[in-house]
This record gives C-alpha cells, structure tokens and sequence, in this order.
C-alpha cells in the first residue's frame, strides 16, 4: 500500500488520467465550411494525388448581396466532397429554395464536359444529405448557407479524364456567377453531385 492506495488502484487513476489527456490533442479545423459527410468504403478507383491547394482569393460581394467560397476537399477511396459556402454580404434577407448552379472549368475556365446533377445520391450516399429536399431558406444579413459537391475519382479511359482547375457557381440559376478556384478530378464519371442550400 502506498498513502493508502493499492498499486491496483494507482495504475487504473494513471490509465484514466492518461486517456482524458489525449482527449484533448483534435486538431482545429480552418473556419472554411467544411463538408459534413460519412464516406462509404469504395470498391476500387484509380490512384490519384489530393488535390493541390490553391491559396483562394477573398470571396468577393455581388450586386444581390452574395459571396461564395468553397472549403478543403475532404478525399478517401476515389470519394471526394468539399462545401460551397454562400454567405449573405448584403443589407436584406436573402431566399434561397433550390441547389447551387456548378459548372466545371478547366486551367482556362473553359467548362468542361461534366454534369454537375441534383443530389448526392447521384454520386454517393452520404448520411447527412440522404434524402434532404430543397426547402426555403431565408438568410439573414451576415448569415450563411452551405452545400456539399461530391465525385468520384474513376478512370477507366485516359483519353477522356476531365481534370477541374475552376468551378463557375451561382446561387440558383439565373443569379450572378462566380468563378472559384478549385481542383477537380472526375476522371471520365463525367458526373457530379451536389447537395441543397441548408443552414450555414
């Protein structure tokens, strides 16, 4: 006995004590919008680099009052998703009812050949956005609204990969564009997926 504690006890304190420690050793996230998704374990896929980051320029304010960014790509087994970030820069509430408008461009922001469709689930099933409808979304000055863009990393042709250097979004279609800088590598799926404006 040591103090009055058995060596039984004194090693269970140590074991707990160190396992409340690394509790607290997450790593911070960047405030970028970061996608909220569970991937799924993928079959197969072509091998491929993460995306090379690109320092973005600040987003900028259009005449309705919208700006648009987009965060990290998150990457694992060939499934990639990253979140669009609207955030409402004006003086009046901003509606939204319906998915952002994306077009893929290349290294001079010609579009390329890809469909961007309607729903993750075109691409993926992604638990938080399984099922989710567009619903009216009223945001506030200063507020903010997310989506997520998803694709998959398969070639199985060379000679038709699409490889993203842009992406040209609006907030609904119709409304004012804005070309972000993100890399994409749909290989030849030809597809992506995008989920609804929710609540930032």
């Amino acid at each position: 006995m040591i103090g009055g504690m058995s060596a039984r006890r004194l090693t269970t304190v140590a074991v707990t004590v160190a396992a409340l420690a690394g509790c607290g050793t997450t790593p911070a996230h960047p405030p970028a919008a970061r996608p909220d998704v569970s991937i799924p374990a993928i079959g197969s896929a072509s091998p491929s680099l993460t995306p090379t980051r690109v320092p973005a320029p600040a987003p900028t304010c259009d005449a309705a009052g919208v700006a648009l960014s987009v965060g990290e790509v998150d990457a694992a087994m060939g499934l990639r998703a990253v979140g669009v970030t609207l955030r409402n820069c004006g003086t009046t509430v901003y509606t939204l009812n319906g998915y952002p408008d994306i077009a893929v461009l290349d290294a001079e922001q010609r579009p390329l050949d890809v469909a961007v469709l309607d729903g993750t689930a075109n691409v993926a099933t992604i638990e938080r956005y399984d099922g989710v409808r567009p619903k009216r979304l009223d945001v506030p000055p200063g507020g903010t609204a997310v989506a997520v863009l998803v694709w998959r990393n398969l070639t199985t042709d060379a000679a038709t990969v699409a490889k993203g250097e842009y992406i040209s979004v609006a907030a609904a279609p119709g409304q004012a564009r804005h070309t972000l800088t993100l890399s994409t590598d749909p290989g030849n799926t030809g597809k992506m997926g995008v989920s609804p404006w929710v609540a930032g």
